[in-house]
């Protein structure tokens, strides 16, 4: 099992899901903890129903409001989970929890930054502590450029040069197209994969690579890969509806600024796998056959 915890004070969310949902190409299950201080993934992307914490999103568990192993560990026994089930568990946080808390050593740990004033004052009190209770002094970090630039070294004086920084990829050049995805996958629940840059698709690659110690050609071959890098047609929730399929071949068709009317898809992951669907007749058939053609089937 892969542990992955992700730094930082930036939002994180959407990072989140695009890199388990590169992860999860690889035929891996994968589980995003949101250890956030402000619940993100359940206001962003979940509709809560009674007391349930893991919910699927897409080819994705989340795992609510959990601070520490023992939580977690709680958490997925009151939902007939365990540890083991799962192949990649990605930890999210946007304070010192996870450095502070009972959590175990991080085979891979990604510094998550941009230049907004907000994540940098916030980042400082979190880099400090990371290298206070880890002693490590080298960080893997992948950045998110915004319209405004500051010099390069401006993080590394704040902290008195206590890390050094490993970018994984050159930065994320600021894209406003970034936002309005995002927008779209907490409102849709669908994971807008191939309508992302190429750059950011190619920095999730080289995590994942990393991550597995793979080549590009086995990533390829794995996850079926098309000559422009989009992963086609693997990842559908367990339960599609006949106006999810419709949504996911509008989005292709259309600019994201048109979109209407959001349909909250989001399944409960032990009740997407007892829910029955209606089903589709005659005159949704040709038009669903068309749609799994336009998404790789």
């Amino acid at each position: 099992m892969k542990l992955v915890q992700l730094l930082g004070s930036k939002s994180k969310s959407d990072f989140a899901i695009y890199l388990g949902h590169t992860i999860a190409a690889l035929g891996k299950r994968v589980l995003i903890v949101d250890s956030t201080n402000n619940n993100e993934y359940q206001h962003a992307f979940i509709q809560l129903e009674g007391n349930e914490h893991l919910y699927e999103f897409q080819d994705v568990d989340i795992l609510i409001n959990t601070k520490s192993l023992q939580e977690l560990i709680t958490k997925l026994s009151n939902a007939n989970e365990t540890l083991e089930n799962y192949d990649c568990i990605i930890v999210d946080a946007n304070d010192n929890s996870t450095i502070i808390n009972d959590w175990p050593k991080f085979q891979h740990v990604l510094y998550i930054s941009d230049n907004t004033r907000f994540t940098i004052t916030q980042d400082i009190a979190i880099l400090n502590d990371y290298v206070d209770s880890t002693g490590t002094t080298v960080l893997k970090r992948v950045h998110f450029e915004s319209a405004h630039k500051i010099p390069n070294d401006y993080l590394d004086v704040l902290i008195n040069n206590r890390l050094e920084f490993k970018l994984i990829d050159d930065p994320l050049e600021y894209d406003d197209l970034e936002h309005k995805l995002r927008n779209f996958m907490q409102h849709e629940g669908v994971i807008p994969y191939s309508k992302l840059p190429k750059d950011y698709r190619r920095l999730l690659k080289s995590i994942v690579t990393e991550i597995y110690d793979i080549g590009n050609k086995d990533f390829d071959a794995s996850t079926h890969s098309g000559p422009l890098g989009f992963l086609f047609g693997r990842f559908k929730s367990k339960v599609t509806s006949n106006n999810e399929t419709k949504l996911i071949n509008h989005v292709e068709e259309t600019n994201l600024d048109e979109q209407t009317q959001p349909l909250l898809i989001l399944k409960n992951t032990k009740q997407s796998t007892n829910t029955k669907l209606n089903k589709p007749d005659d005159s949704n058939m040709t038009a669903n056959k068309k749609n799994k053609e336009a998404v790789g089937g």
